[in-house]
């Protein structure tokens, strides 16, 4: 599976420093979940927000619905510290969602793989697997989390955990603020704060609560079709008990095209099952 077990012999200290790099990204991108849980260029067309903007509702109701794009793919730079790391990212709306952090940009390491009803997380370095549902992961039963609020996070949409029909989480968004600049939308379940300019771009989705913080930030928005944009840079930050953490996702190499790649990864019977807490516990 790993064509890298020839390096180990040579330098195991330098595999085990890599690999500790690999599973402090997986890690902290599993946090996120868990707390919180292309090269194509082009001038954005702005669709200014009217004063009244039927007091929000309008807005709202499209920053909840299903995208024109069902799919997005993008080869991803994720950094940390003064590190970047080479990954992928699929996602199917409704469906999946796959990140996979590779070695040199071409052997997968590490799958994180998160699907309607689970989440999966593969390390193809040790054979090694782990599958949580989202009622079991930590810290849900303050955040709300599920697939739907996760995949809204990284389309740049709004959302209400535990109501994935919009019609329904159109009922849970209230406007706190309107400015000139734009307005603020808060979800009255779980108190998610949805910052909007008046391009009508989702620039921030927060997230504060007794000991934590959890920020999401978007920007070099740009146009991939008449009526798609994707931001291109997602950081990520969060603070737990006093220790904060950052990492920055930057898309490249965006297509919005159907593509044929499963929904779910098969994995190997010669892989052994763990808790992912167990897996990435000697590396946090």
């Amino acid at each position: 599976y790993i064509a890298y077990t020839a390096g180990e012999n040579k330098s195991g200290k330098v595999y085990r420093v890599n690999m500790r790099i690999f599973y402090k990204v997986s890690g902290l991108l599993l946090m996120l979940f868990f707390v919180a849980s292309c090269g194509t260029t082009g001038t954005v067309k702005k669709q200014k927000l009217s004063k009244a903007e039927d007091n929000y509702v309008t807005l709202a109701k499209q920053m909840l619905d299903t995208p024109v794009n069902p799919e997005i793919t993008a080869d991803t730079k994720i950094k940390l510290g003064m590190g970047s790391y080479d990954a992928t990212l699929k996602m199917r709306w409704n469906e999946s969602i796959q990140i996979s952090v590779t070695m040199l940009g071409i052997m997968e390491i590490i799958r994180i793989e998160c699907l309607p009803d689970m989440i999966v997380f593969i390390d193809r370095s040790s054979q090694k697997y782990a599958v949580e549902h989202y009622a079991d992961v930590p810290y849900r039963n303050f955040t709300g989390l599920d697939f739907y609020s996760l995949q809204a996070l990284l389309w740049n949409k709004i959302f209400v955990p535990g109501y994935a029909d919009p019609e329904m989480a159109i009922q849970k968004i209230k406007m706190s603020e309107q400015t000139e600049t734009g307005l603020t939308l808060t979800s009255t379940e779980y108190d998610y704060v949805f910052k909007i300019d008046s391009n009508k771009h989702l620039l921030q989705t927060s997230k504060s609560g007794l000991g934590y913080n959890v920020s999401v930030n978007y920007g070099n928005f740009k146009q991939m079709s008449e009526s798609v944009v994707i931001p291109h840079n997602i950081d990520l930050e969060f603070n737990l008990t006093g220790h904060t953490s950052k990492i920055g996702i930057v898309l490249d190499d965006v297509s919005i095209e159907k593509g044929n790649w499963p929904n779910r990864t098969s994995v190997s019977t010669r892989y052994k099952r763990y808790k992912i807490k167990e897996i990435l516990d000697p590396f946090l």
